[in-house]
């Protein structure tokens, strides 16, 4: 099917998911398309947003996860990049689900965790990082689909990489490993491996140099939820110790 227009895309009737809340945030539409198929779509759109962040960041972060989307087609659990219809707009496959943010602590089966960990597995095998990876951006079923969603942070790696691309790619990729842990963490802590521990407790280089100025910069403009940088960590790391025990009582 050829690209659709902006003006053919305007057309169609419309559910607007998520209204920005700031000059840096997409709108995010669902429709139906192909019009009359009884399959829908996500739009993406900046074309709202002001000149000054849509014609420079907006078009890029759009661009970047367009661009990460086709590098991961075919892997269940990515929405399919649809088409590109402008540079202030992309097209992609709807996914039901629910943000696991809306899901209680401990209610997230241990499968559908499991299945997060693989899909982000085989993005680093093709050289995608997610780089936002939290709550609101896994979509779960009722019976357990996961969709990861809101790859405008991916970054795309060649397969070829000097050694600062695979320094990064790999700092990266801990940080995405992280990000599952955490997930884990507050819903199957038993369920957290070596590796995830490792991660989760200690995250990369990056991490930790980014973690610390962005502490000092929430903290300054009243938005810091916890104490410390390392408070965060502690508590993620008592839920993990909290499931160790209890499973060598079980033993």
């Amino acid at each position: 099917m050829k690209t659709p227009t902006r003006r053919e895309i305007e057309a169609l009737p419309r559910e607007a998911l998520h209204v920005a809340r700031n000059a840096t945030k997409a709108d995010v539409y669902k429709l139906e398309w192909p019009p009359a198929s009884g399959e829908f779509a996500v739009l993406k759109d900046m074309k709202s947003r002001p000149a000054w962040f849509r014609l420079g960041a907006g078009r890029w972060f759009l661009l970047r996860e367009y661009r990460a989307l086709r590098t991961l087609s075919g892997i269940q659990g990515v929405p399919r990049a649809l088409a590109r219809p402008d540079a202030d707009c992309i097209l992609m496959e709807w996914r039901a689900g629910t943000p696991i943010m809306e899901w209680k602590m401990g209610e997230v089966p241990a499968d559908s965790l499991e299945t997060i960990a693989q899909i982000i597995a085989q993005s680093h095998a093709r050289g995608v990082i997610h780089g936002d990876l939290h709550r609101s951006n896994v979509l779960l079923t009722p019976d357990g689909e996961v969709t990861l969603i809101d790859w405008a942070t991916a970054g795309v790696f060649k397969n070829r990489r000097g050694a600062f691309k695979g320094f990064t790619f790999e700092e990266w990729k801990t940080l995405d490993i992280r990000a599952v842990a955490k997930l884990k963490a507050r819903h199957a802590p038993e369920s957290v491996s070596e590796s995830e521990k490792e991660a989760l407790l200690n995250g990369s280089k990056i991490y930790r140099l980014v973690r610390t100025a962005g502490f000092k910069i929430r903290k300054l403009f009243g938005h810091q939820r916890t104490k410390s940088p390392e408070f965060a960590a502690a508590r993620y790391k008592r839920f993990v110790e909290r499931a160790e025990e209890e499973s060598g009582e079980s033993a």
